[in-house]
């Protein structure tokens, strides 16, 4: 017998390309591996669709069913989390001028005297699996968030980005991923009370802990820039054609506007970058959440005030 065909993504709902008015915005949500599934998917479209703004305000413009099997083999996951990937393994010596300042504004330590490291080479230092490294609770004192990248102390070590492990151990051949696109122009302000209805709905369901934050159970894209980096591995046609980036609606946007393509994607892959700011001096952020929950225009005009970049993604 021959070897099995691969599964292909279910496309529910076939994207209809761009939105060409900038109020108007898509956001991606899909679902984690462990609330994933037919009761999962239809707890967050229940609540969509009790929203009075439902079909007026908001539409479902995408919907499919991509296999676990297709994300494992086309390296989905690694390339979606890359520029957090190379701080994961690479550790102290990824750490950017910004990261330095603010660890030692955190934590009162020198950083080259610190015990800094990627979150792999603490599954080792540790002696802990990936869930159990995800699952350490530490006090607020002991985290830090900055360029992008979560810093955690755990037993002496500074442990950057913790999570990523367990991101990675959790996709698996069985996982299929559900995969929306929602239009709206309500704005991300009135999206994220909808994404705390979805999180009760998924504890009302008993799909997660009353505890959990929305971000353990689904993600949705937080920035345009986001949007676009979710168009990178979530969007597709039937036949598993990918869409082109230049369908994805930001991106459109950003084109219409004379930016080059391949500006565009080097910005969404290398996204820790210095910003210019009014008063001439610069500031190092990641791009995805410098522009949190922006407009396109006001995440447009941040973007052109880049001066900079590190290379997270060769």
């Amino acid at each position: 017998m021959g070897a099995e065909q691969e599964k292909l993504p279910a496309i529910l709902v076939p994207y209809c390309g761009p939105e060409s008015d900038p109020e108007i915005e898509d956001i991606f949500v899909y679902m984690r591996p462990e609330t994933n599934g037919v009761l999962g998917e239809s707890t967050i479209l229940k609540v969509i669709e009790r929203c009075p703004e439902y079909r007026v305000d908001i539409q479902l413009v995408y919907l499919a069913n991509i296999p676990g099997e297709f994300i494992l083999s086309r390296h989905i996951i690694e390339r979606h989390y890359a520029a957090k990937l190379h701080f994961a393994v690479l550790g102290k010596s990824a750490c950017t001028p910004g990261m330095r300042r603010e660890f030692e504004t955190q934590f009162g330590e020198p950083f080259d005297d610190a015990s800094i490291v990627g979150s792999f080479e603490a599954l080792r230092l540790l002696q802990m699996g990936p869930e159990e490294l995800f699952n350490t609770w530490v006090d607020i004192g002991d985290m830090l968030f900055t360029s992008g990248q979560t810093i955690k102390k755990i037993r002496g070590y500074y442990v950057i980005n913790y999570d990523l492990p367990a991101l990675l151990h959790k996709n698996n051949r069985s996982t299929d991923i559900a995969v929306m696109i929602f239009r709206t122009r309500t704005g991300y302000g009135r999206f994220a009370d909808l994404v705390e209805r979805m999180r009760q709905g998924l504890i009302a369901e008993g799909l997660i802990r009353p505890h959990y934050h929305s971000g353990r159970a689904f993600h949705y894209s937080k920035s345009p820039f986001e949007q676009i980096l979710d168009g990178m591995g979530y969007l597709y046609a039937r036949g598993a054609a990918q869409v082109p980036l230049e369908q994805v609606s930001f991106c459109s946007y950003l084109l219409a506007r004379g930016i080059a393509m391949q500006t565009v994607r080097a910005a969404v892959r290398n996204p820790v970058a210095l910003f210019g700011l009014e008063d001439g001096s610069v500031i190092e952020q990641n791009l995805m959440n410098y522009t949190f929950h922006d407009s396109y225009a006001v995440a447009c005009d941040k973007f052109l005030s880049m001066v900079s970049q590190y290379l997270t993604d060769r």
